[in-house]
């Protein structure tokens, strides 16, 4: 069965191109140009992958994912001309999976595309997730209360440990360097000597009764980064 994918963009000759292209890729498109109608589509069908435009009538793109992660997982790339650095450490910070700016290679986004697919599967069968709800094994995150609870226990956190492991939660199988975490938790440059992250990801496993040699929840991978396992 091909991917499904729908296509949110206000531009319509960007959508009737992307269409014809990502069909004869194999894929089956669906397409709507804001994002109300987008939330509509996702409510009622199931995608694989959505292609999300920031600048968009109705309802902007940084709204619209935060509304799409209240009730599913699906797999997002920002498709946008919007190509400052802050807008896309708050795209990742939203939940995104990629961002491309336009222009942008064909070839080159269809590649992204089936990278993400490969890289999450069961996307497709795992849409529907409890409204404003993240689970990693016992780990609720509510992420519009701004809290975190474990086998219904409260914990405890600061700003910045809940902003990684609500990034880590919301991109479960992905790799993030510690360069990644503070410049998109903390907005601003890494420092290569700064073990700011170190401190705040240990002091986090600490709360959370998890340990490095015995990873339940944020696993290390060594020489890279951290991230949660998918299955999580």
């Amino acid at each position: 069965m091909c991917a499904r994918i729908l296509i949110v963009d206000d531009d319509r000759t960007i959508v009737e191109f992307l269409s014809i292209f990502l069909e004869r890729e194999g894929y089956s498109i669906s397409s709507c140009h804001d994002g109300e109608k987008a939330l509509e589509h996702i409510r009622s069908e199931v995608f694989q992958l959505i292609l999300l435009d920031i600048m968009m009538p109705v309802m902007n793109g940084f709204d619209l994912i935060g509304r799409i992660r209240e009730i599913s997982e699906v797999p997002v790339i920002f498709l946008t001309a919007k190509d400052q650095q802050e807008d896309k450490i708050r795209g990742f910070i939203a939940g995104c999976d990629d961002y491309v700016t336009k222009p942008f290679d064909l070839t080159e986004l269809s590649l992204r595309i089936s990278a993400i697919l490969k890289r999450r599967p069961a996307a497709a069968e795992k849409t529907a997730v409890t409204p404003g709800e993240l689970q990693i094994k016992d780990i609720t995150l509510l992420p519009e209360e701004h809290a975190v609870s474990k086998n219904g226990v409260e914990i405890n956190m600061t700003p910045k440990e809940y902003g990684i492991l609500l990034l880590l939660a919301r991109n479960k199988g992905r790799v993030f360097t510690s360069r990644d975490i503070y410049e998109l938790v903390w907005e601003d440059t890494y420092l290569e000597s700064d073990n700011t992250v170190l401190t705040h990801i240990r002091n986090l496993r600490e709360k959370l009764g998890d340990t490095v040699k015995n990873s339940k929840y944020i696993r290390t991978v060594w020489g890279v980064g951290y991230k949660v396992d998918k299955e999580a």
